[in-house]
This record gives structure tokens, sequence and C-alpha cells, in this order.
């Protein structure tokens, strides 16, 4: 069992939210229908690939390192701390941002990007699609508006 949950799941939150962000600052426009995420339980790992396999973050979570000799069945409780993390980012609405397309889905993927399990799924129907328009030109504007005044 989990010691520090509310650490854990903190961490997992971060690395999400990281790699949202890593979304947002990028360049070339680049958007995303999936999260793929590669957990090595044995090492603490967990790293979390756009659609497009690119790496987008990376960390070690050690009381899973630490957890998975005593309990390899860790699995089952990393997927629930992984969902509830990013539940934690929709309710944020981080997935309002103009880098994802709909549906967009987070899943549990092997080394060869083969599906495991879907872990999140958000689809079209969820929003009406204009307003999601609306708010995507928006916060694009807005990025846009920094980038050309800030040089």
């Amino acid at each position: 069992m989990i010691k520090d949950k509310p650490k854990v799941q903190t961490l997992l939150e971060t690395v999400f939210s990281n790699a949202v962000d890593k979304l947002l600052k990028d360049d070339t426009g680049r958007l995303t229908g999936a999260f793929f995420i590669q957990l090595d339980l044995a090492a603490g790992e967990i790293a979390v690939y756009d659609e497009n396999e690119v790496l987008l973050e990376k960390n070690i979570i050690f009381e899973w390192a630490e957890l998975y000799e005593k309990n390899p069945r860790l699995s089952r409780q990393a997927v629930h701390f992984i969902r509830v993390a990013i539940q934690a980012l929709k309710t944020r609405r981080v997935f309002d941002a103009p880098v994802f397309m709909f549906p967009f889905r987070v899943l549990i993927v092997d080394d060869n990007f083969n599906e495991i399990e879907t872990v999140f799924a958000i689809e079209e129907t969820e929003e009406p699609s204009e307003g999601r328009l609306m708010k995507n030109l928006e916060q694009e504007l807005k990025i846009f508006s920094k980038k050309i005044f800030n040089n």
C-alpha cells in the first residue's frame, strides 16, 4: 500500500500538466488526440507521449519503485492513481487547451505503443463544438498575441 498518496497524486498531476505545457509551448502547432503512458513500475518510471509517440514528460515515482518488489500487483493501484490525476486535470479544464483534438484518450501502452488499457476518454459530444471552437480560437489568439508583442 502506498503510504503518501497525496504526494504521489500531486506528482502525477504535475507530470500530466507538464506534458500539456510542452504541447502549448510547441511552436509547430502540434495537436494530439491521445496521451500514451508507458509505465516501468519496477523502476518507478512514468513516461507520457503524444499520439505521434513524441516524449512529452518522464518522471520517477520512488514510492512505486520501493513498493514494486513487495507487491508486483501495484499496477492496478498505479492505474487508479493515473485515472484520479487525469480526472483532476479535467475538472480544472486543462483539456480545454487548443492543443487537444477530440475524441481524446489516455492509454497505457507497452514499449511498442500497443494499447494495454484505456484509462480515460473524452468524447466530442461532451461539449458543444461551437463553444469549444470559440474557446480554442480565443486561446490561440492570446498565445499568438503574446508571441508577437514579446518580440
